[in-house]
């Protein structure tokens, strides 16, 4: 969000707020609180429960919360009404290009109870106004695939006040070994619908397939990258289990090429639906995409002509160097130009 980027930007820039969070797997509760000074957020908090016999109760008041299970299986009480889910094996067990997510969405002026087996994750946020409990179950997610090649990833929208909500936009993205996500680079700082930019913060939560044992050195990693070309280029090495708040900025993230990677993610504003607004600088990947797409669809043999990538680009603004790194793209995925 514009506010909490202009406040922590220097302060993140200079280590003096760390945006991330490694979980350790054994605390219940509220991980990111936006009340603390020393977490980069205003609006949105995040944390998880380890789910036993015994019921956990809590009153919503005026916020909204979202809860995903991440492992095992719940029975829940919202106002009265039952609900019940499980996420059998964790989030990798359905394979890729599967998902097995669900989620339960309370409304504000609501009272939990809630117990299980294993880990439940949630976001909580401002309500902007009462709705009425939901659970979506994994047989009604959907997701998409975005971007293209090492770009490409998997998309599961959970939650959003499209369908539920009044806030929290709620879902998880599927990142293949060594692929990228938030690319193109991407911002969600500023409330300027005409634009195309809404003000969000955000908040993930890694999960990777490889898990680290007891004779590993380093275990299952990717790259965290929080940067406005101003104040703020950071990188953050995430391994499972972390937490990361995003107050603003670009933020995108690739998965090493040792292990598959999933991250939950919720956002919140106040009151705009959300945009996210292209970094123009980079745009020329969706215009990548569409040359590759169109090759994939005709393709008959691994050589252009320089007539044919000539076409290929016309209908284009590329520059020069633009063009040289699609040559550089399409000789790694098997073409060569003559």
């Amino acid at each position: 969000m514009e506010g909490t980027i202009k406040k922590y930007a220097e302060k993140i820039g200079r280590n003096e707020v760390d945006p991330h969070l490694r979980y350790d797997g054994q605390r219940s509760g509220l991980l990111l609180d936006p009340l603390r000074e020393d977490v980069p957020l205003e609006l949105l908090g995040f944390g998880i429960y380890q789910l036993g016999s015994n019921f956990i109760t809590r009153e919503t008041n005026g916020k909204e919360i979202v809860l995903v299970p991440q492992d095992g299986d719940f029975e829940a009480e919202v106002n009265g009404k039952q609900f019940s889910g499980k996420r059998t094996g964790g989030p990798f067990s359905p394979g890729p290009g599967k998902w097995n997510a669900s989620a339960l969405y309370l409304p504000c002026n609501a009272r939990l109870r809630i117990r299980g087996k294993g880990e439940i994750a949630f976001f909580e946020a401002p309500a902007l106004k009462e709705k009425s409990p939901y659970y979506v179950s994994h047989h009604e997610v959907k997701g998409v695939s975005r971007g293209y090649w090492i770009w490409r990833r998997d998309v599961i929208s959970l939650i959003s006040p499209k369908d539920v909500s009044s806030n929290l936009v709620v879902g998880e993205t599927y990142n293949p070994p060594g692929f990228w996500s938030g690319t193109p680079l991407h911002q969600h700082d500023k409330e300027q619908p005409l634009s195309g930019e809404s003000d969000h913060e955000e908040v993930y939560y890694y999960r990777f397939k490889l898990k680290k044992g007891d004779e590993d050195q380093f275990g299952p990693y990717g790259v965290q990258l929080l940067m406005d070309g101003k104040n703020l280029m950071k990188a953050f090495l995430i391994g499972e289990k972390s937490v990361f708040a995003i107050p603003g900025a670009c933020h995108p993230v690739v998965a090493s090429p040792v292990s598959e990677l999933l991250y939950l993610w919720g956002l919140a504003g106040r009151g705009a639906e959300l945009m996210m607004k292209d970094i123009r600088e980079f745009v020329h990947l969706k215009s990548f995409e569409e040359i590759f797409k169109n090759l994939e669809e005709n393709r008959t043999n691994e050589t252009l002509s320089q007539e044919k990538m000539n076409a290929l680009c016309v209908s284009y603004p590329f520059t020069e160097e633009q063009k040289g790194l699609l040559w550089v793209m399409l000789r790694e995925k098997g073409y060569e130009v003559e």
